[in-house]
């Protein structure tokens, strides 16, 4: 049996290395250690307002409660929202358009300095996760059964297909949308 990673915690292990208690911690807080004291009502607001006049570069860690993709999560007048979407209203004002998001220019999504953070369409963040390298593509996507060299690969083999697609377990569509530059375009 593997036991939680926590120094002292002797219970099995239930995701990320940690146990149910704290990985829920974890998901809650932020961290898996995170004591009662943190969850005070009102304290992830207070953290946002006492952040949101900062004239630091340096990014600003959420302290608290996590979504699962590791945004920082806060309610505030009983609406629950990313606590960058919460630093972005109150350094920014309200959404510009409908459908913005609060992008943030530093790629990381924990981040709560209203410096690095702006409203931005879904394409212009999408922008921004390429630029940081936090983009799930290519050999970061965790569904993908290829490589970068395999891709190398197959754009340089002749121009048959059958071997391809039994080699690489693959469609005939597939291999050509990857031969094409349609699928793998970022791999040169």
């Amino acid at each position: 049996m593997r036991i939680c990673s926590i120094e002292g915690c002797q219970d099995s292990i239930a995701c990320r290395g940690l146990c149910t208690k704290h990985y829920r911690k974890l998901m809650r807080l932020g961290d898996p250690l995170a004591g009662k004291e943190i969850t005070k009502k009102g304290s992830g607001e207070a953290f946002l307002r006492a952040t949101v006049e900062t004239t630091s570069d340096e990014c600003i860690r959420w302290p608290y409660g996590v979504s699962d993709k590791d945004y920082g999560l806060v309610t505030i007048n009983g609406k629950q929202r990313s606590a960058s979407h919460w630093i972005c209203t109150m350094a920014h004002g309200e959404p510009v358009a409908p459908r913005v998001h609060a992008a943030h220019s530093c790629g990381h999504p924990r981040c709560v300095n209203p410096n690095h953070i702006r409203w931005a369409t879904h394409q212009e963040n999408m922008s921004d996760r390429r630029i940081h390298g936090t983009e799930n593509i290519g050999e970061r996507n965790g569904k993908t059964r290829l490589t970068e060299d395999d891709v190398r690969a197959i754009r340089a083999a002749p121009p048959i297909l059958k071997p391809l697609m039994e080699k690489y377990g693959m469609s005939r569509d597939g291999i050509t949308k990857i031969r094409g530059g349609n699928r793998w375009g970022h791999v040169k």
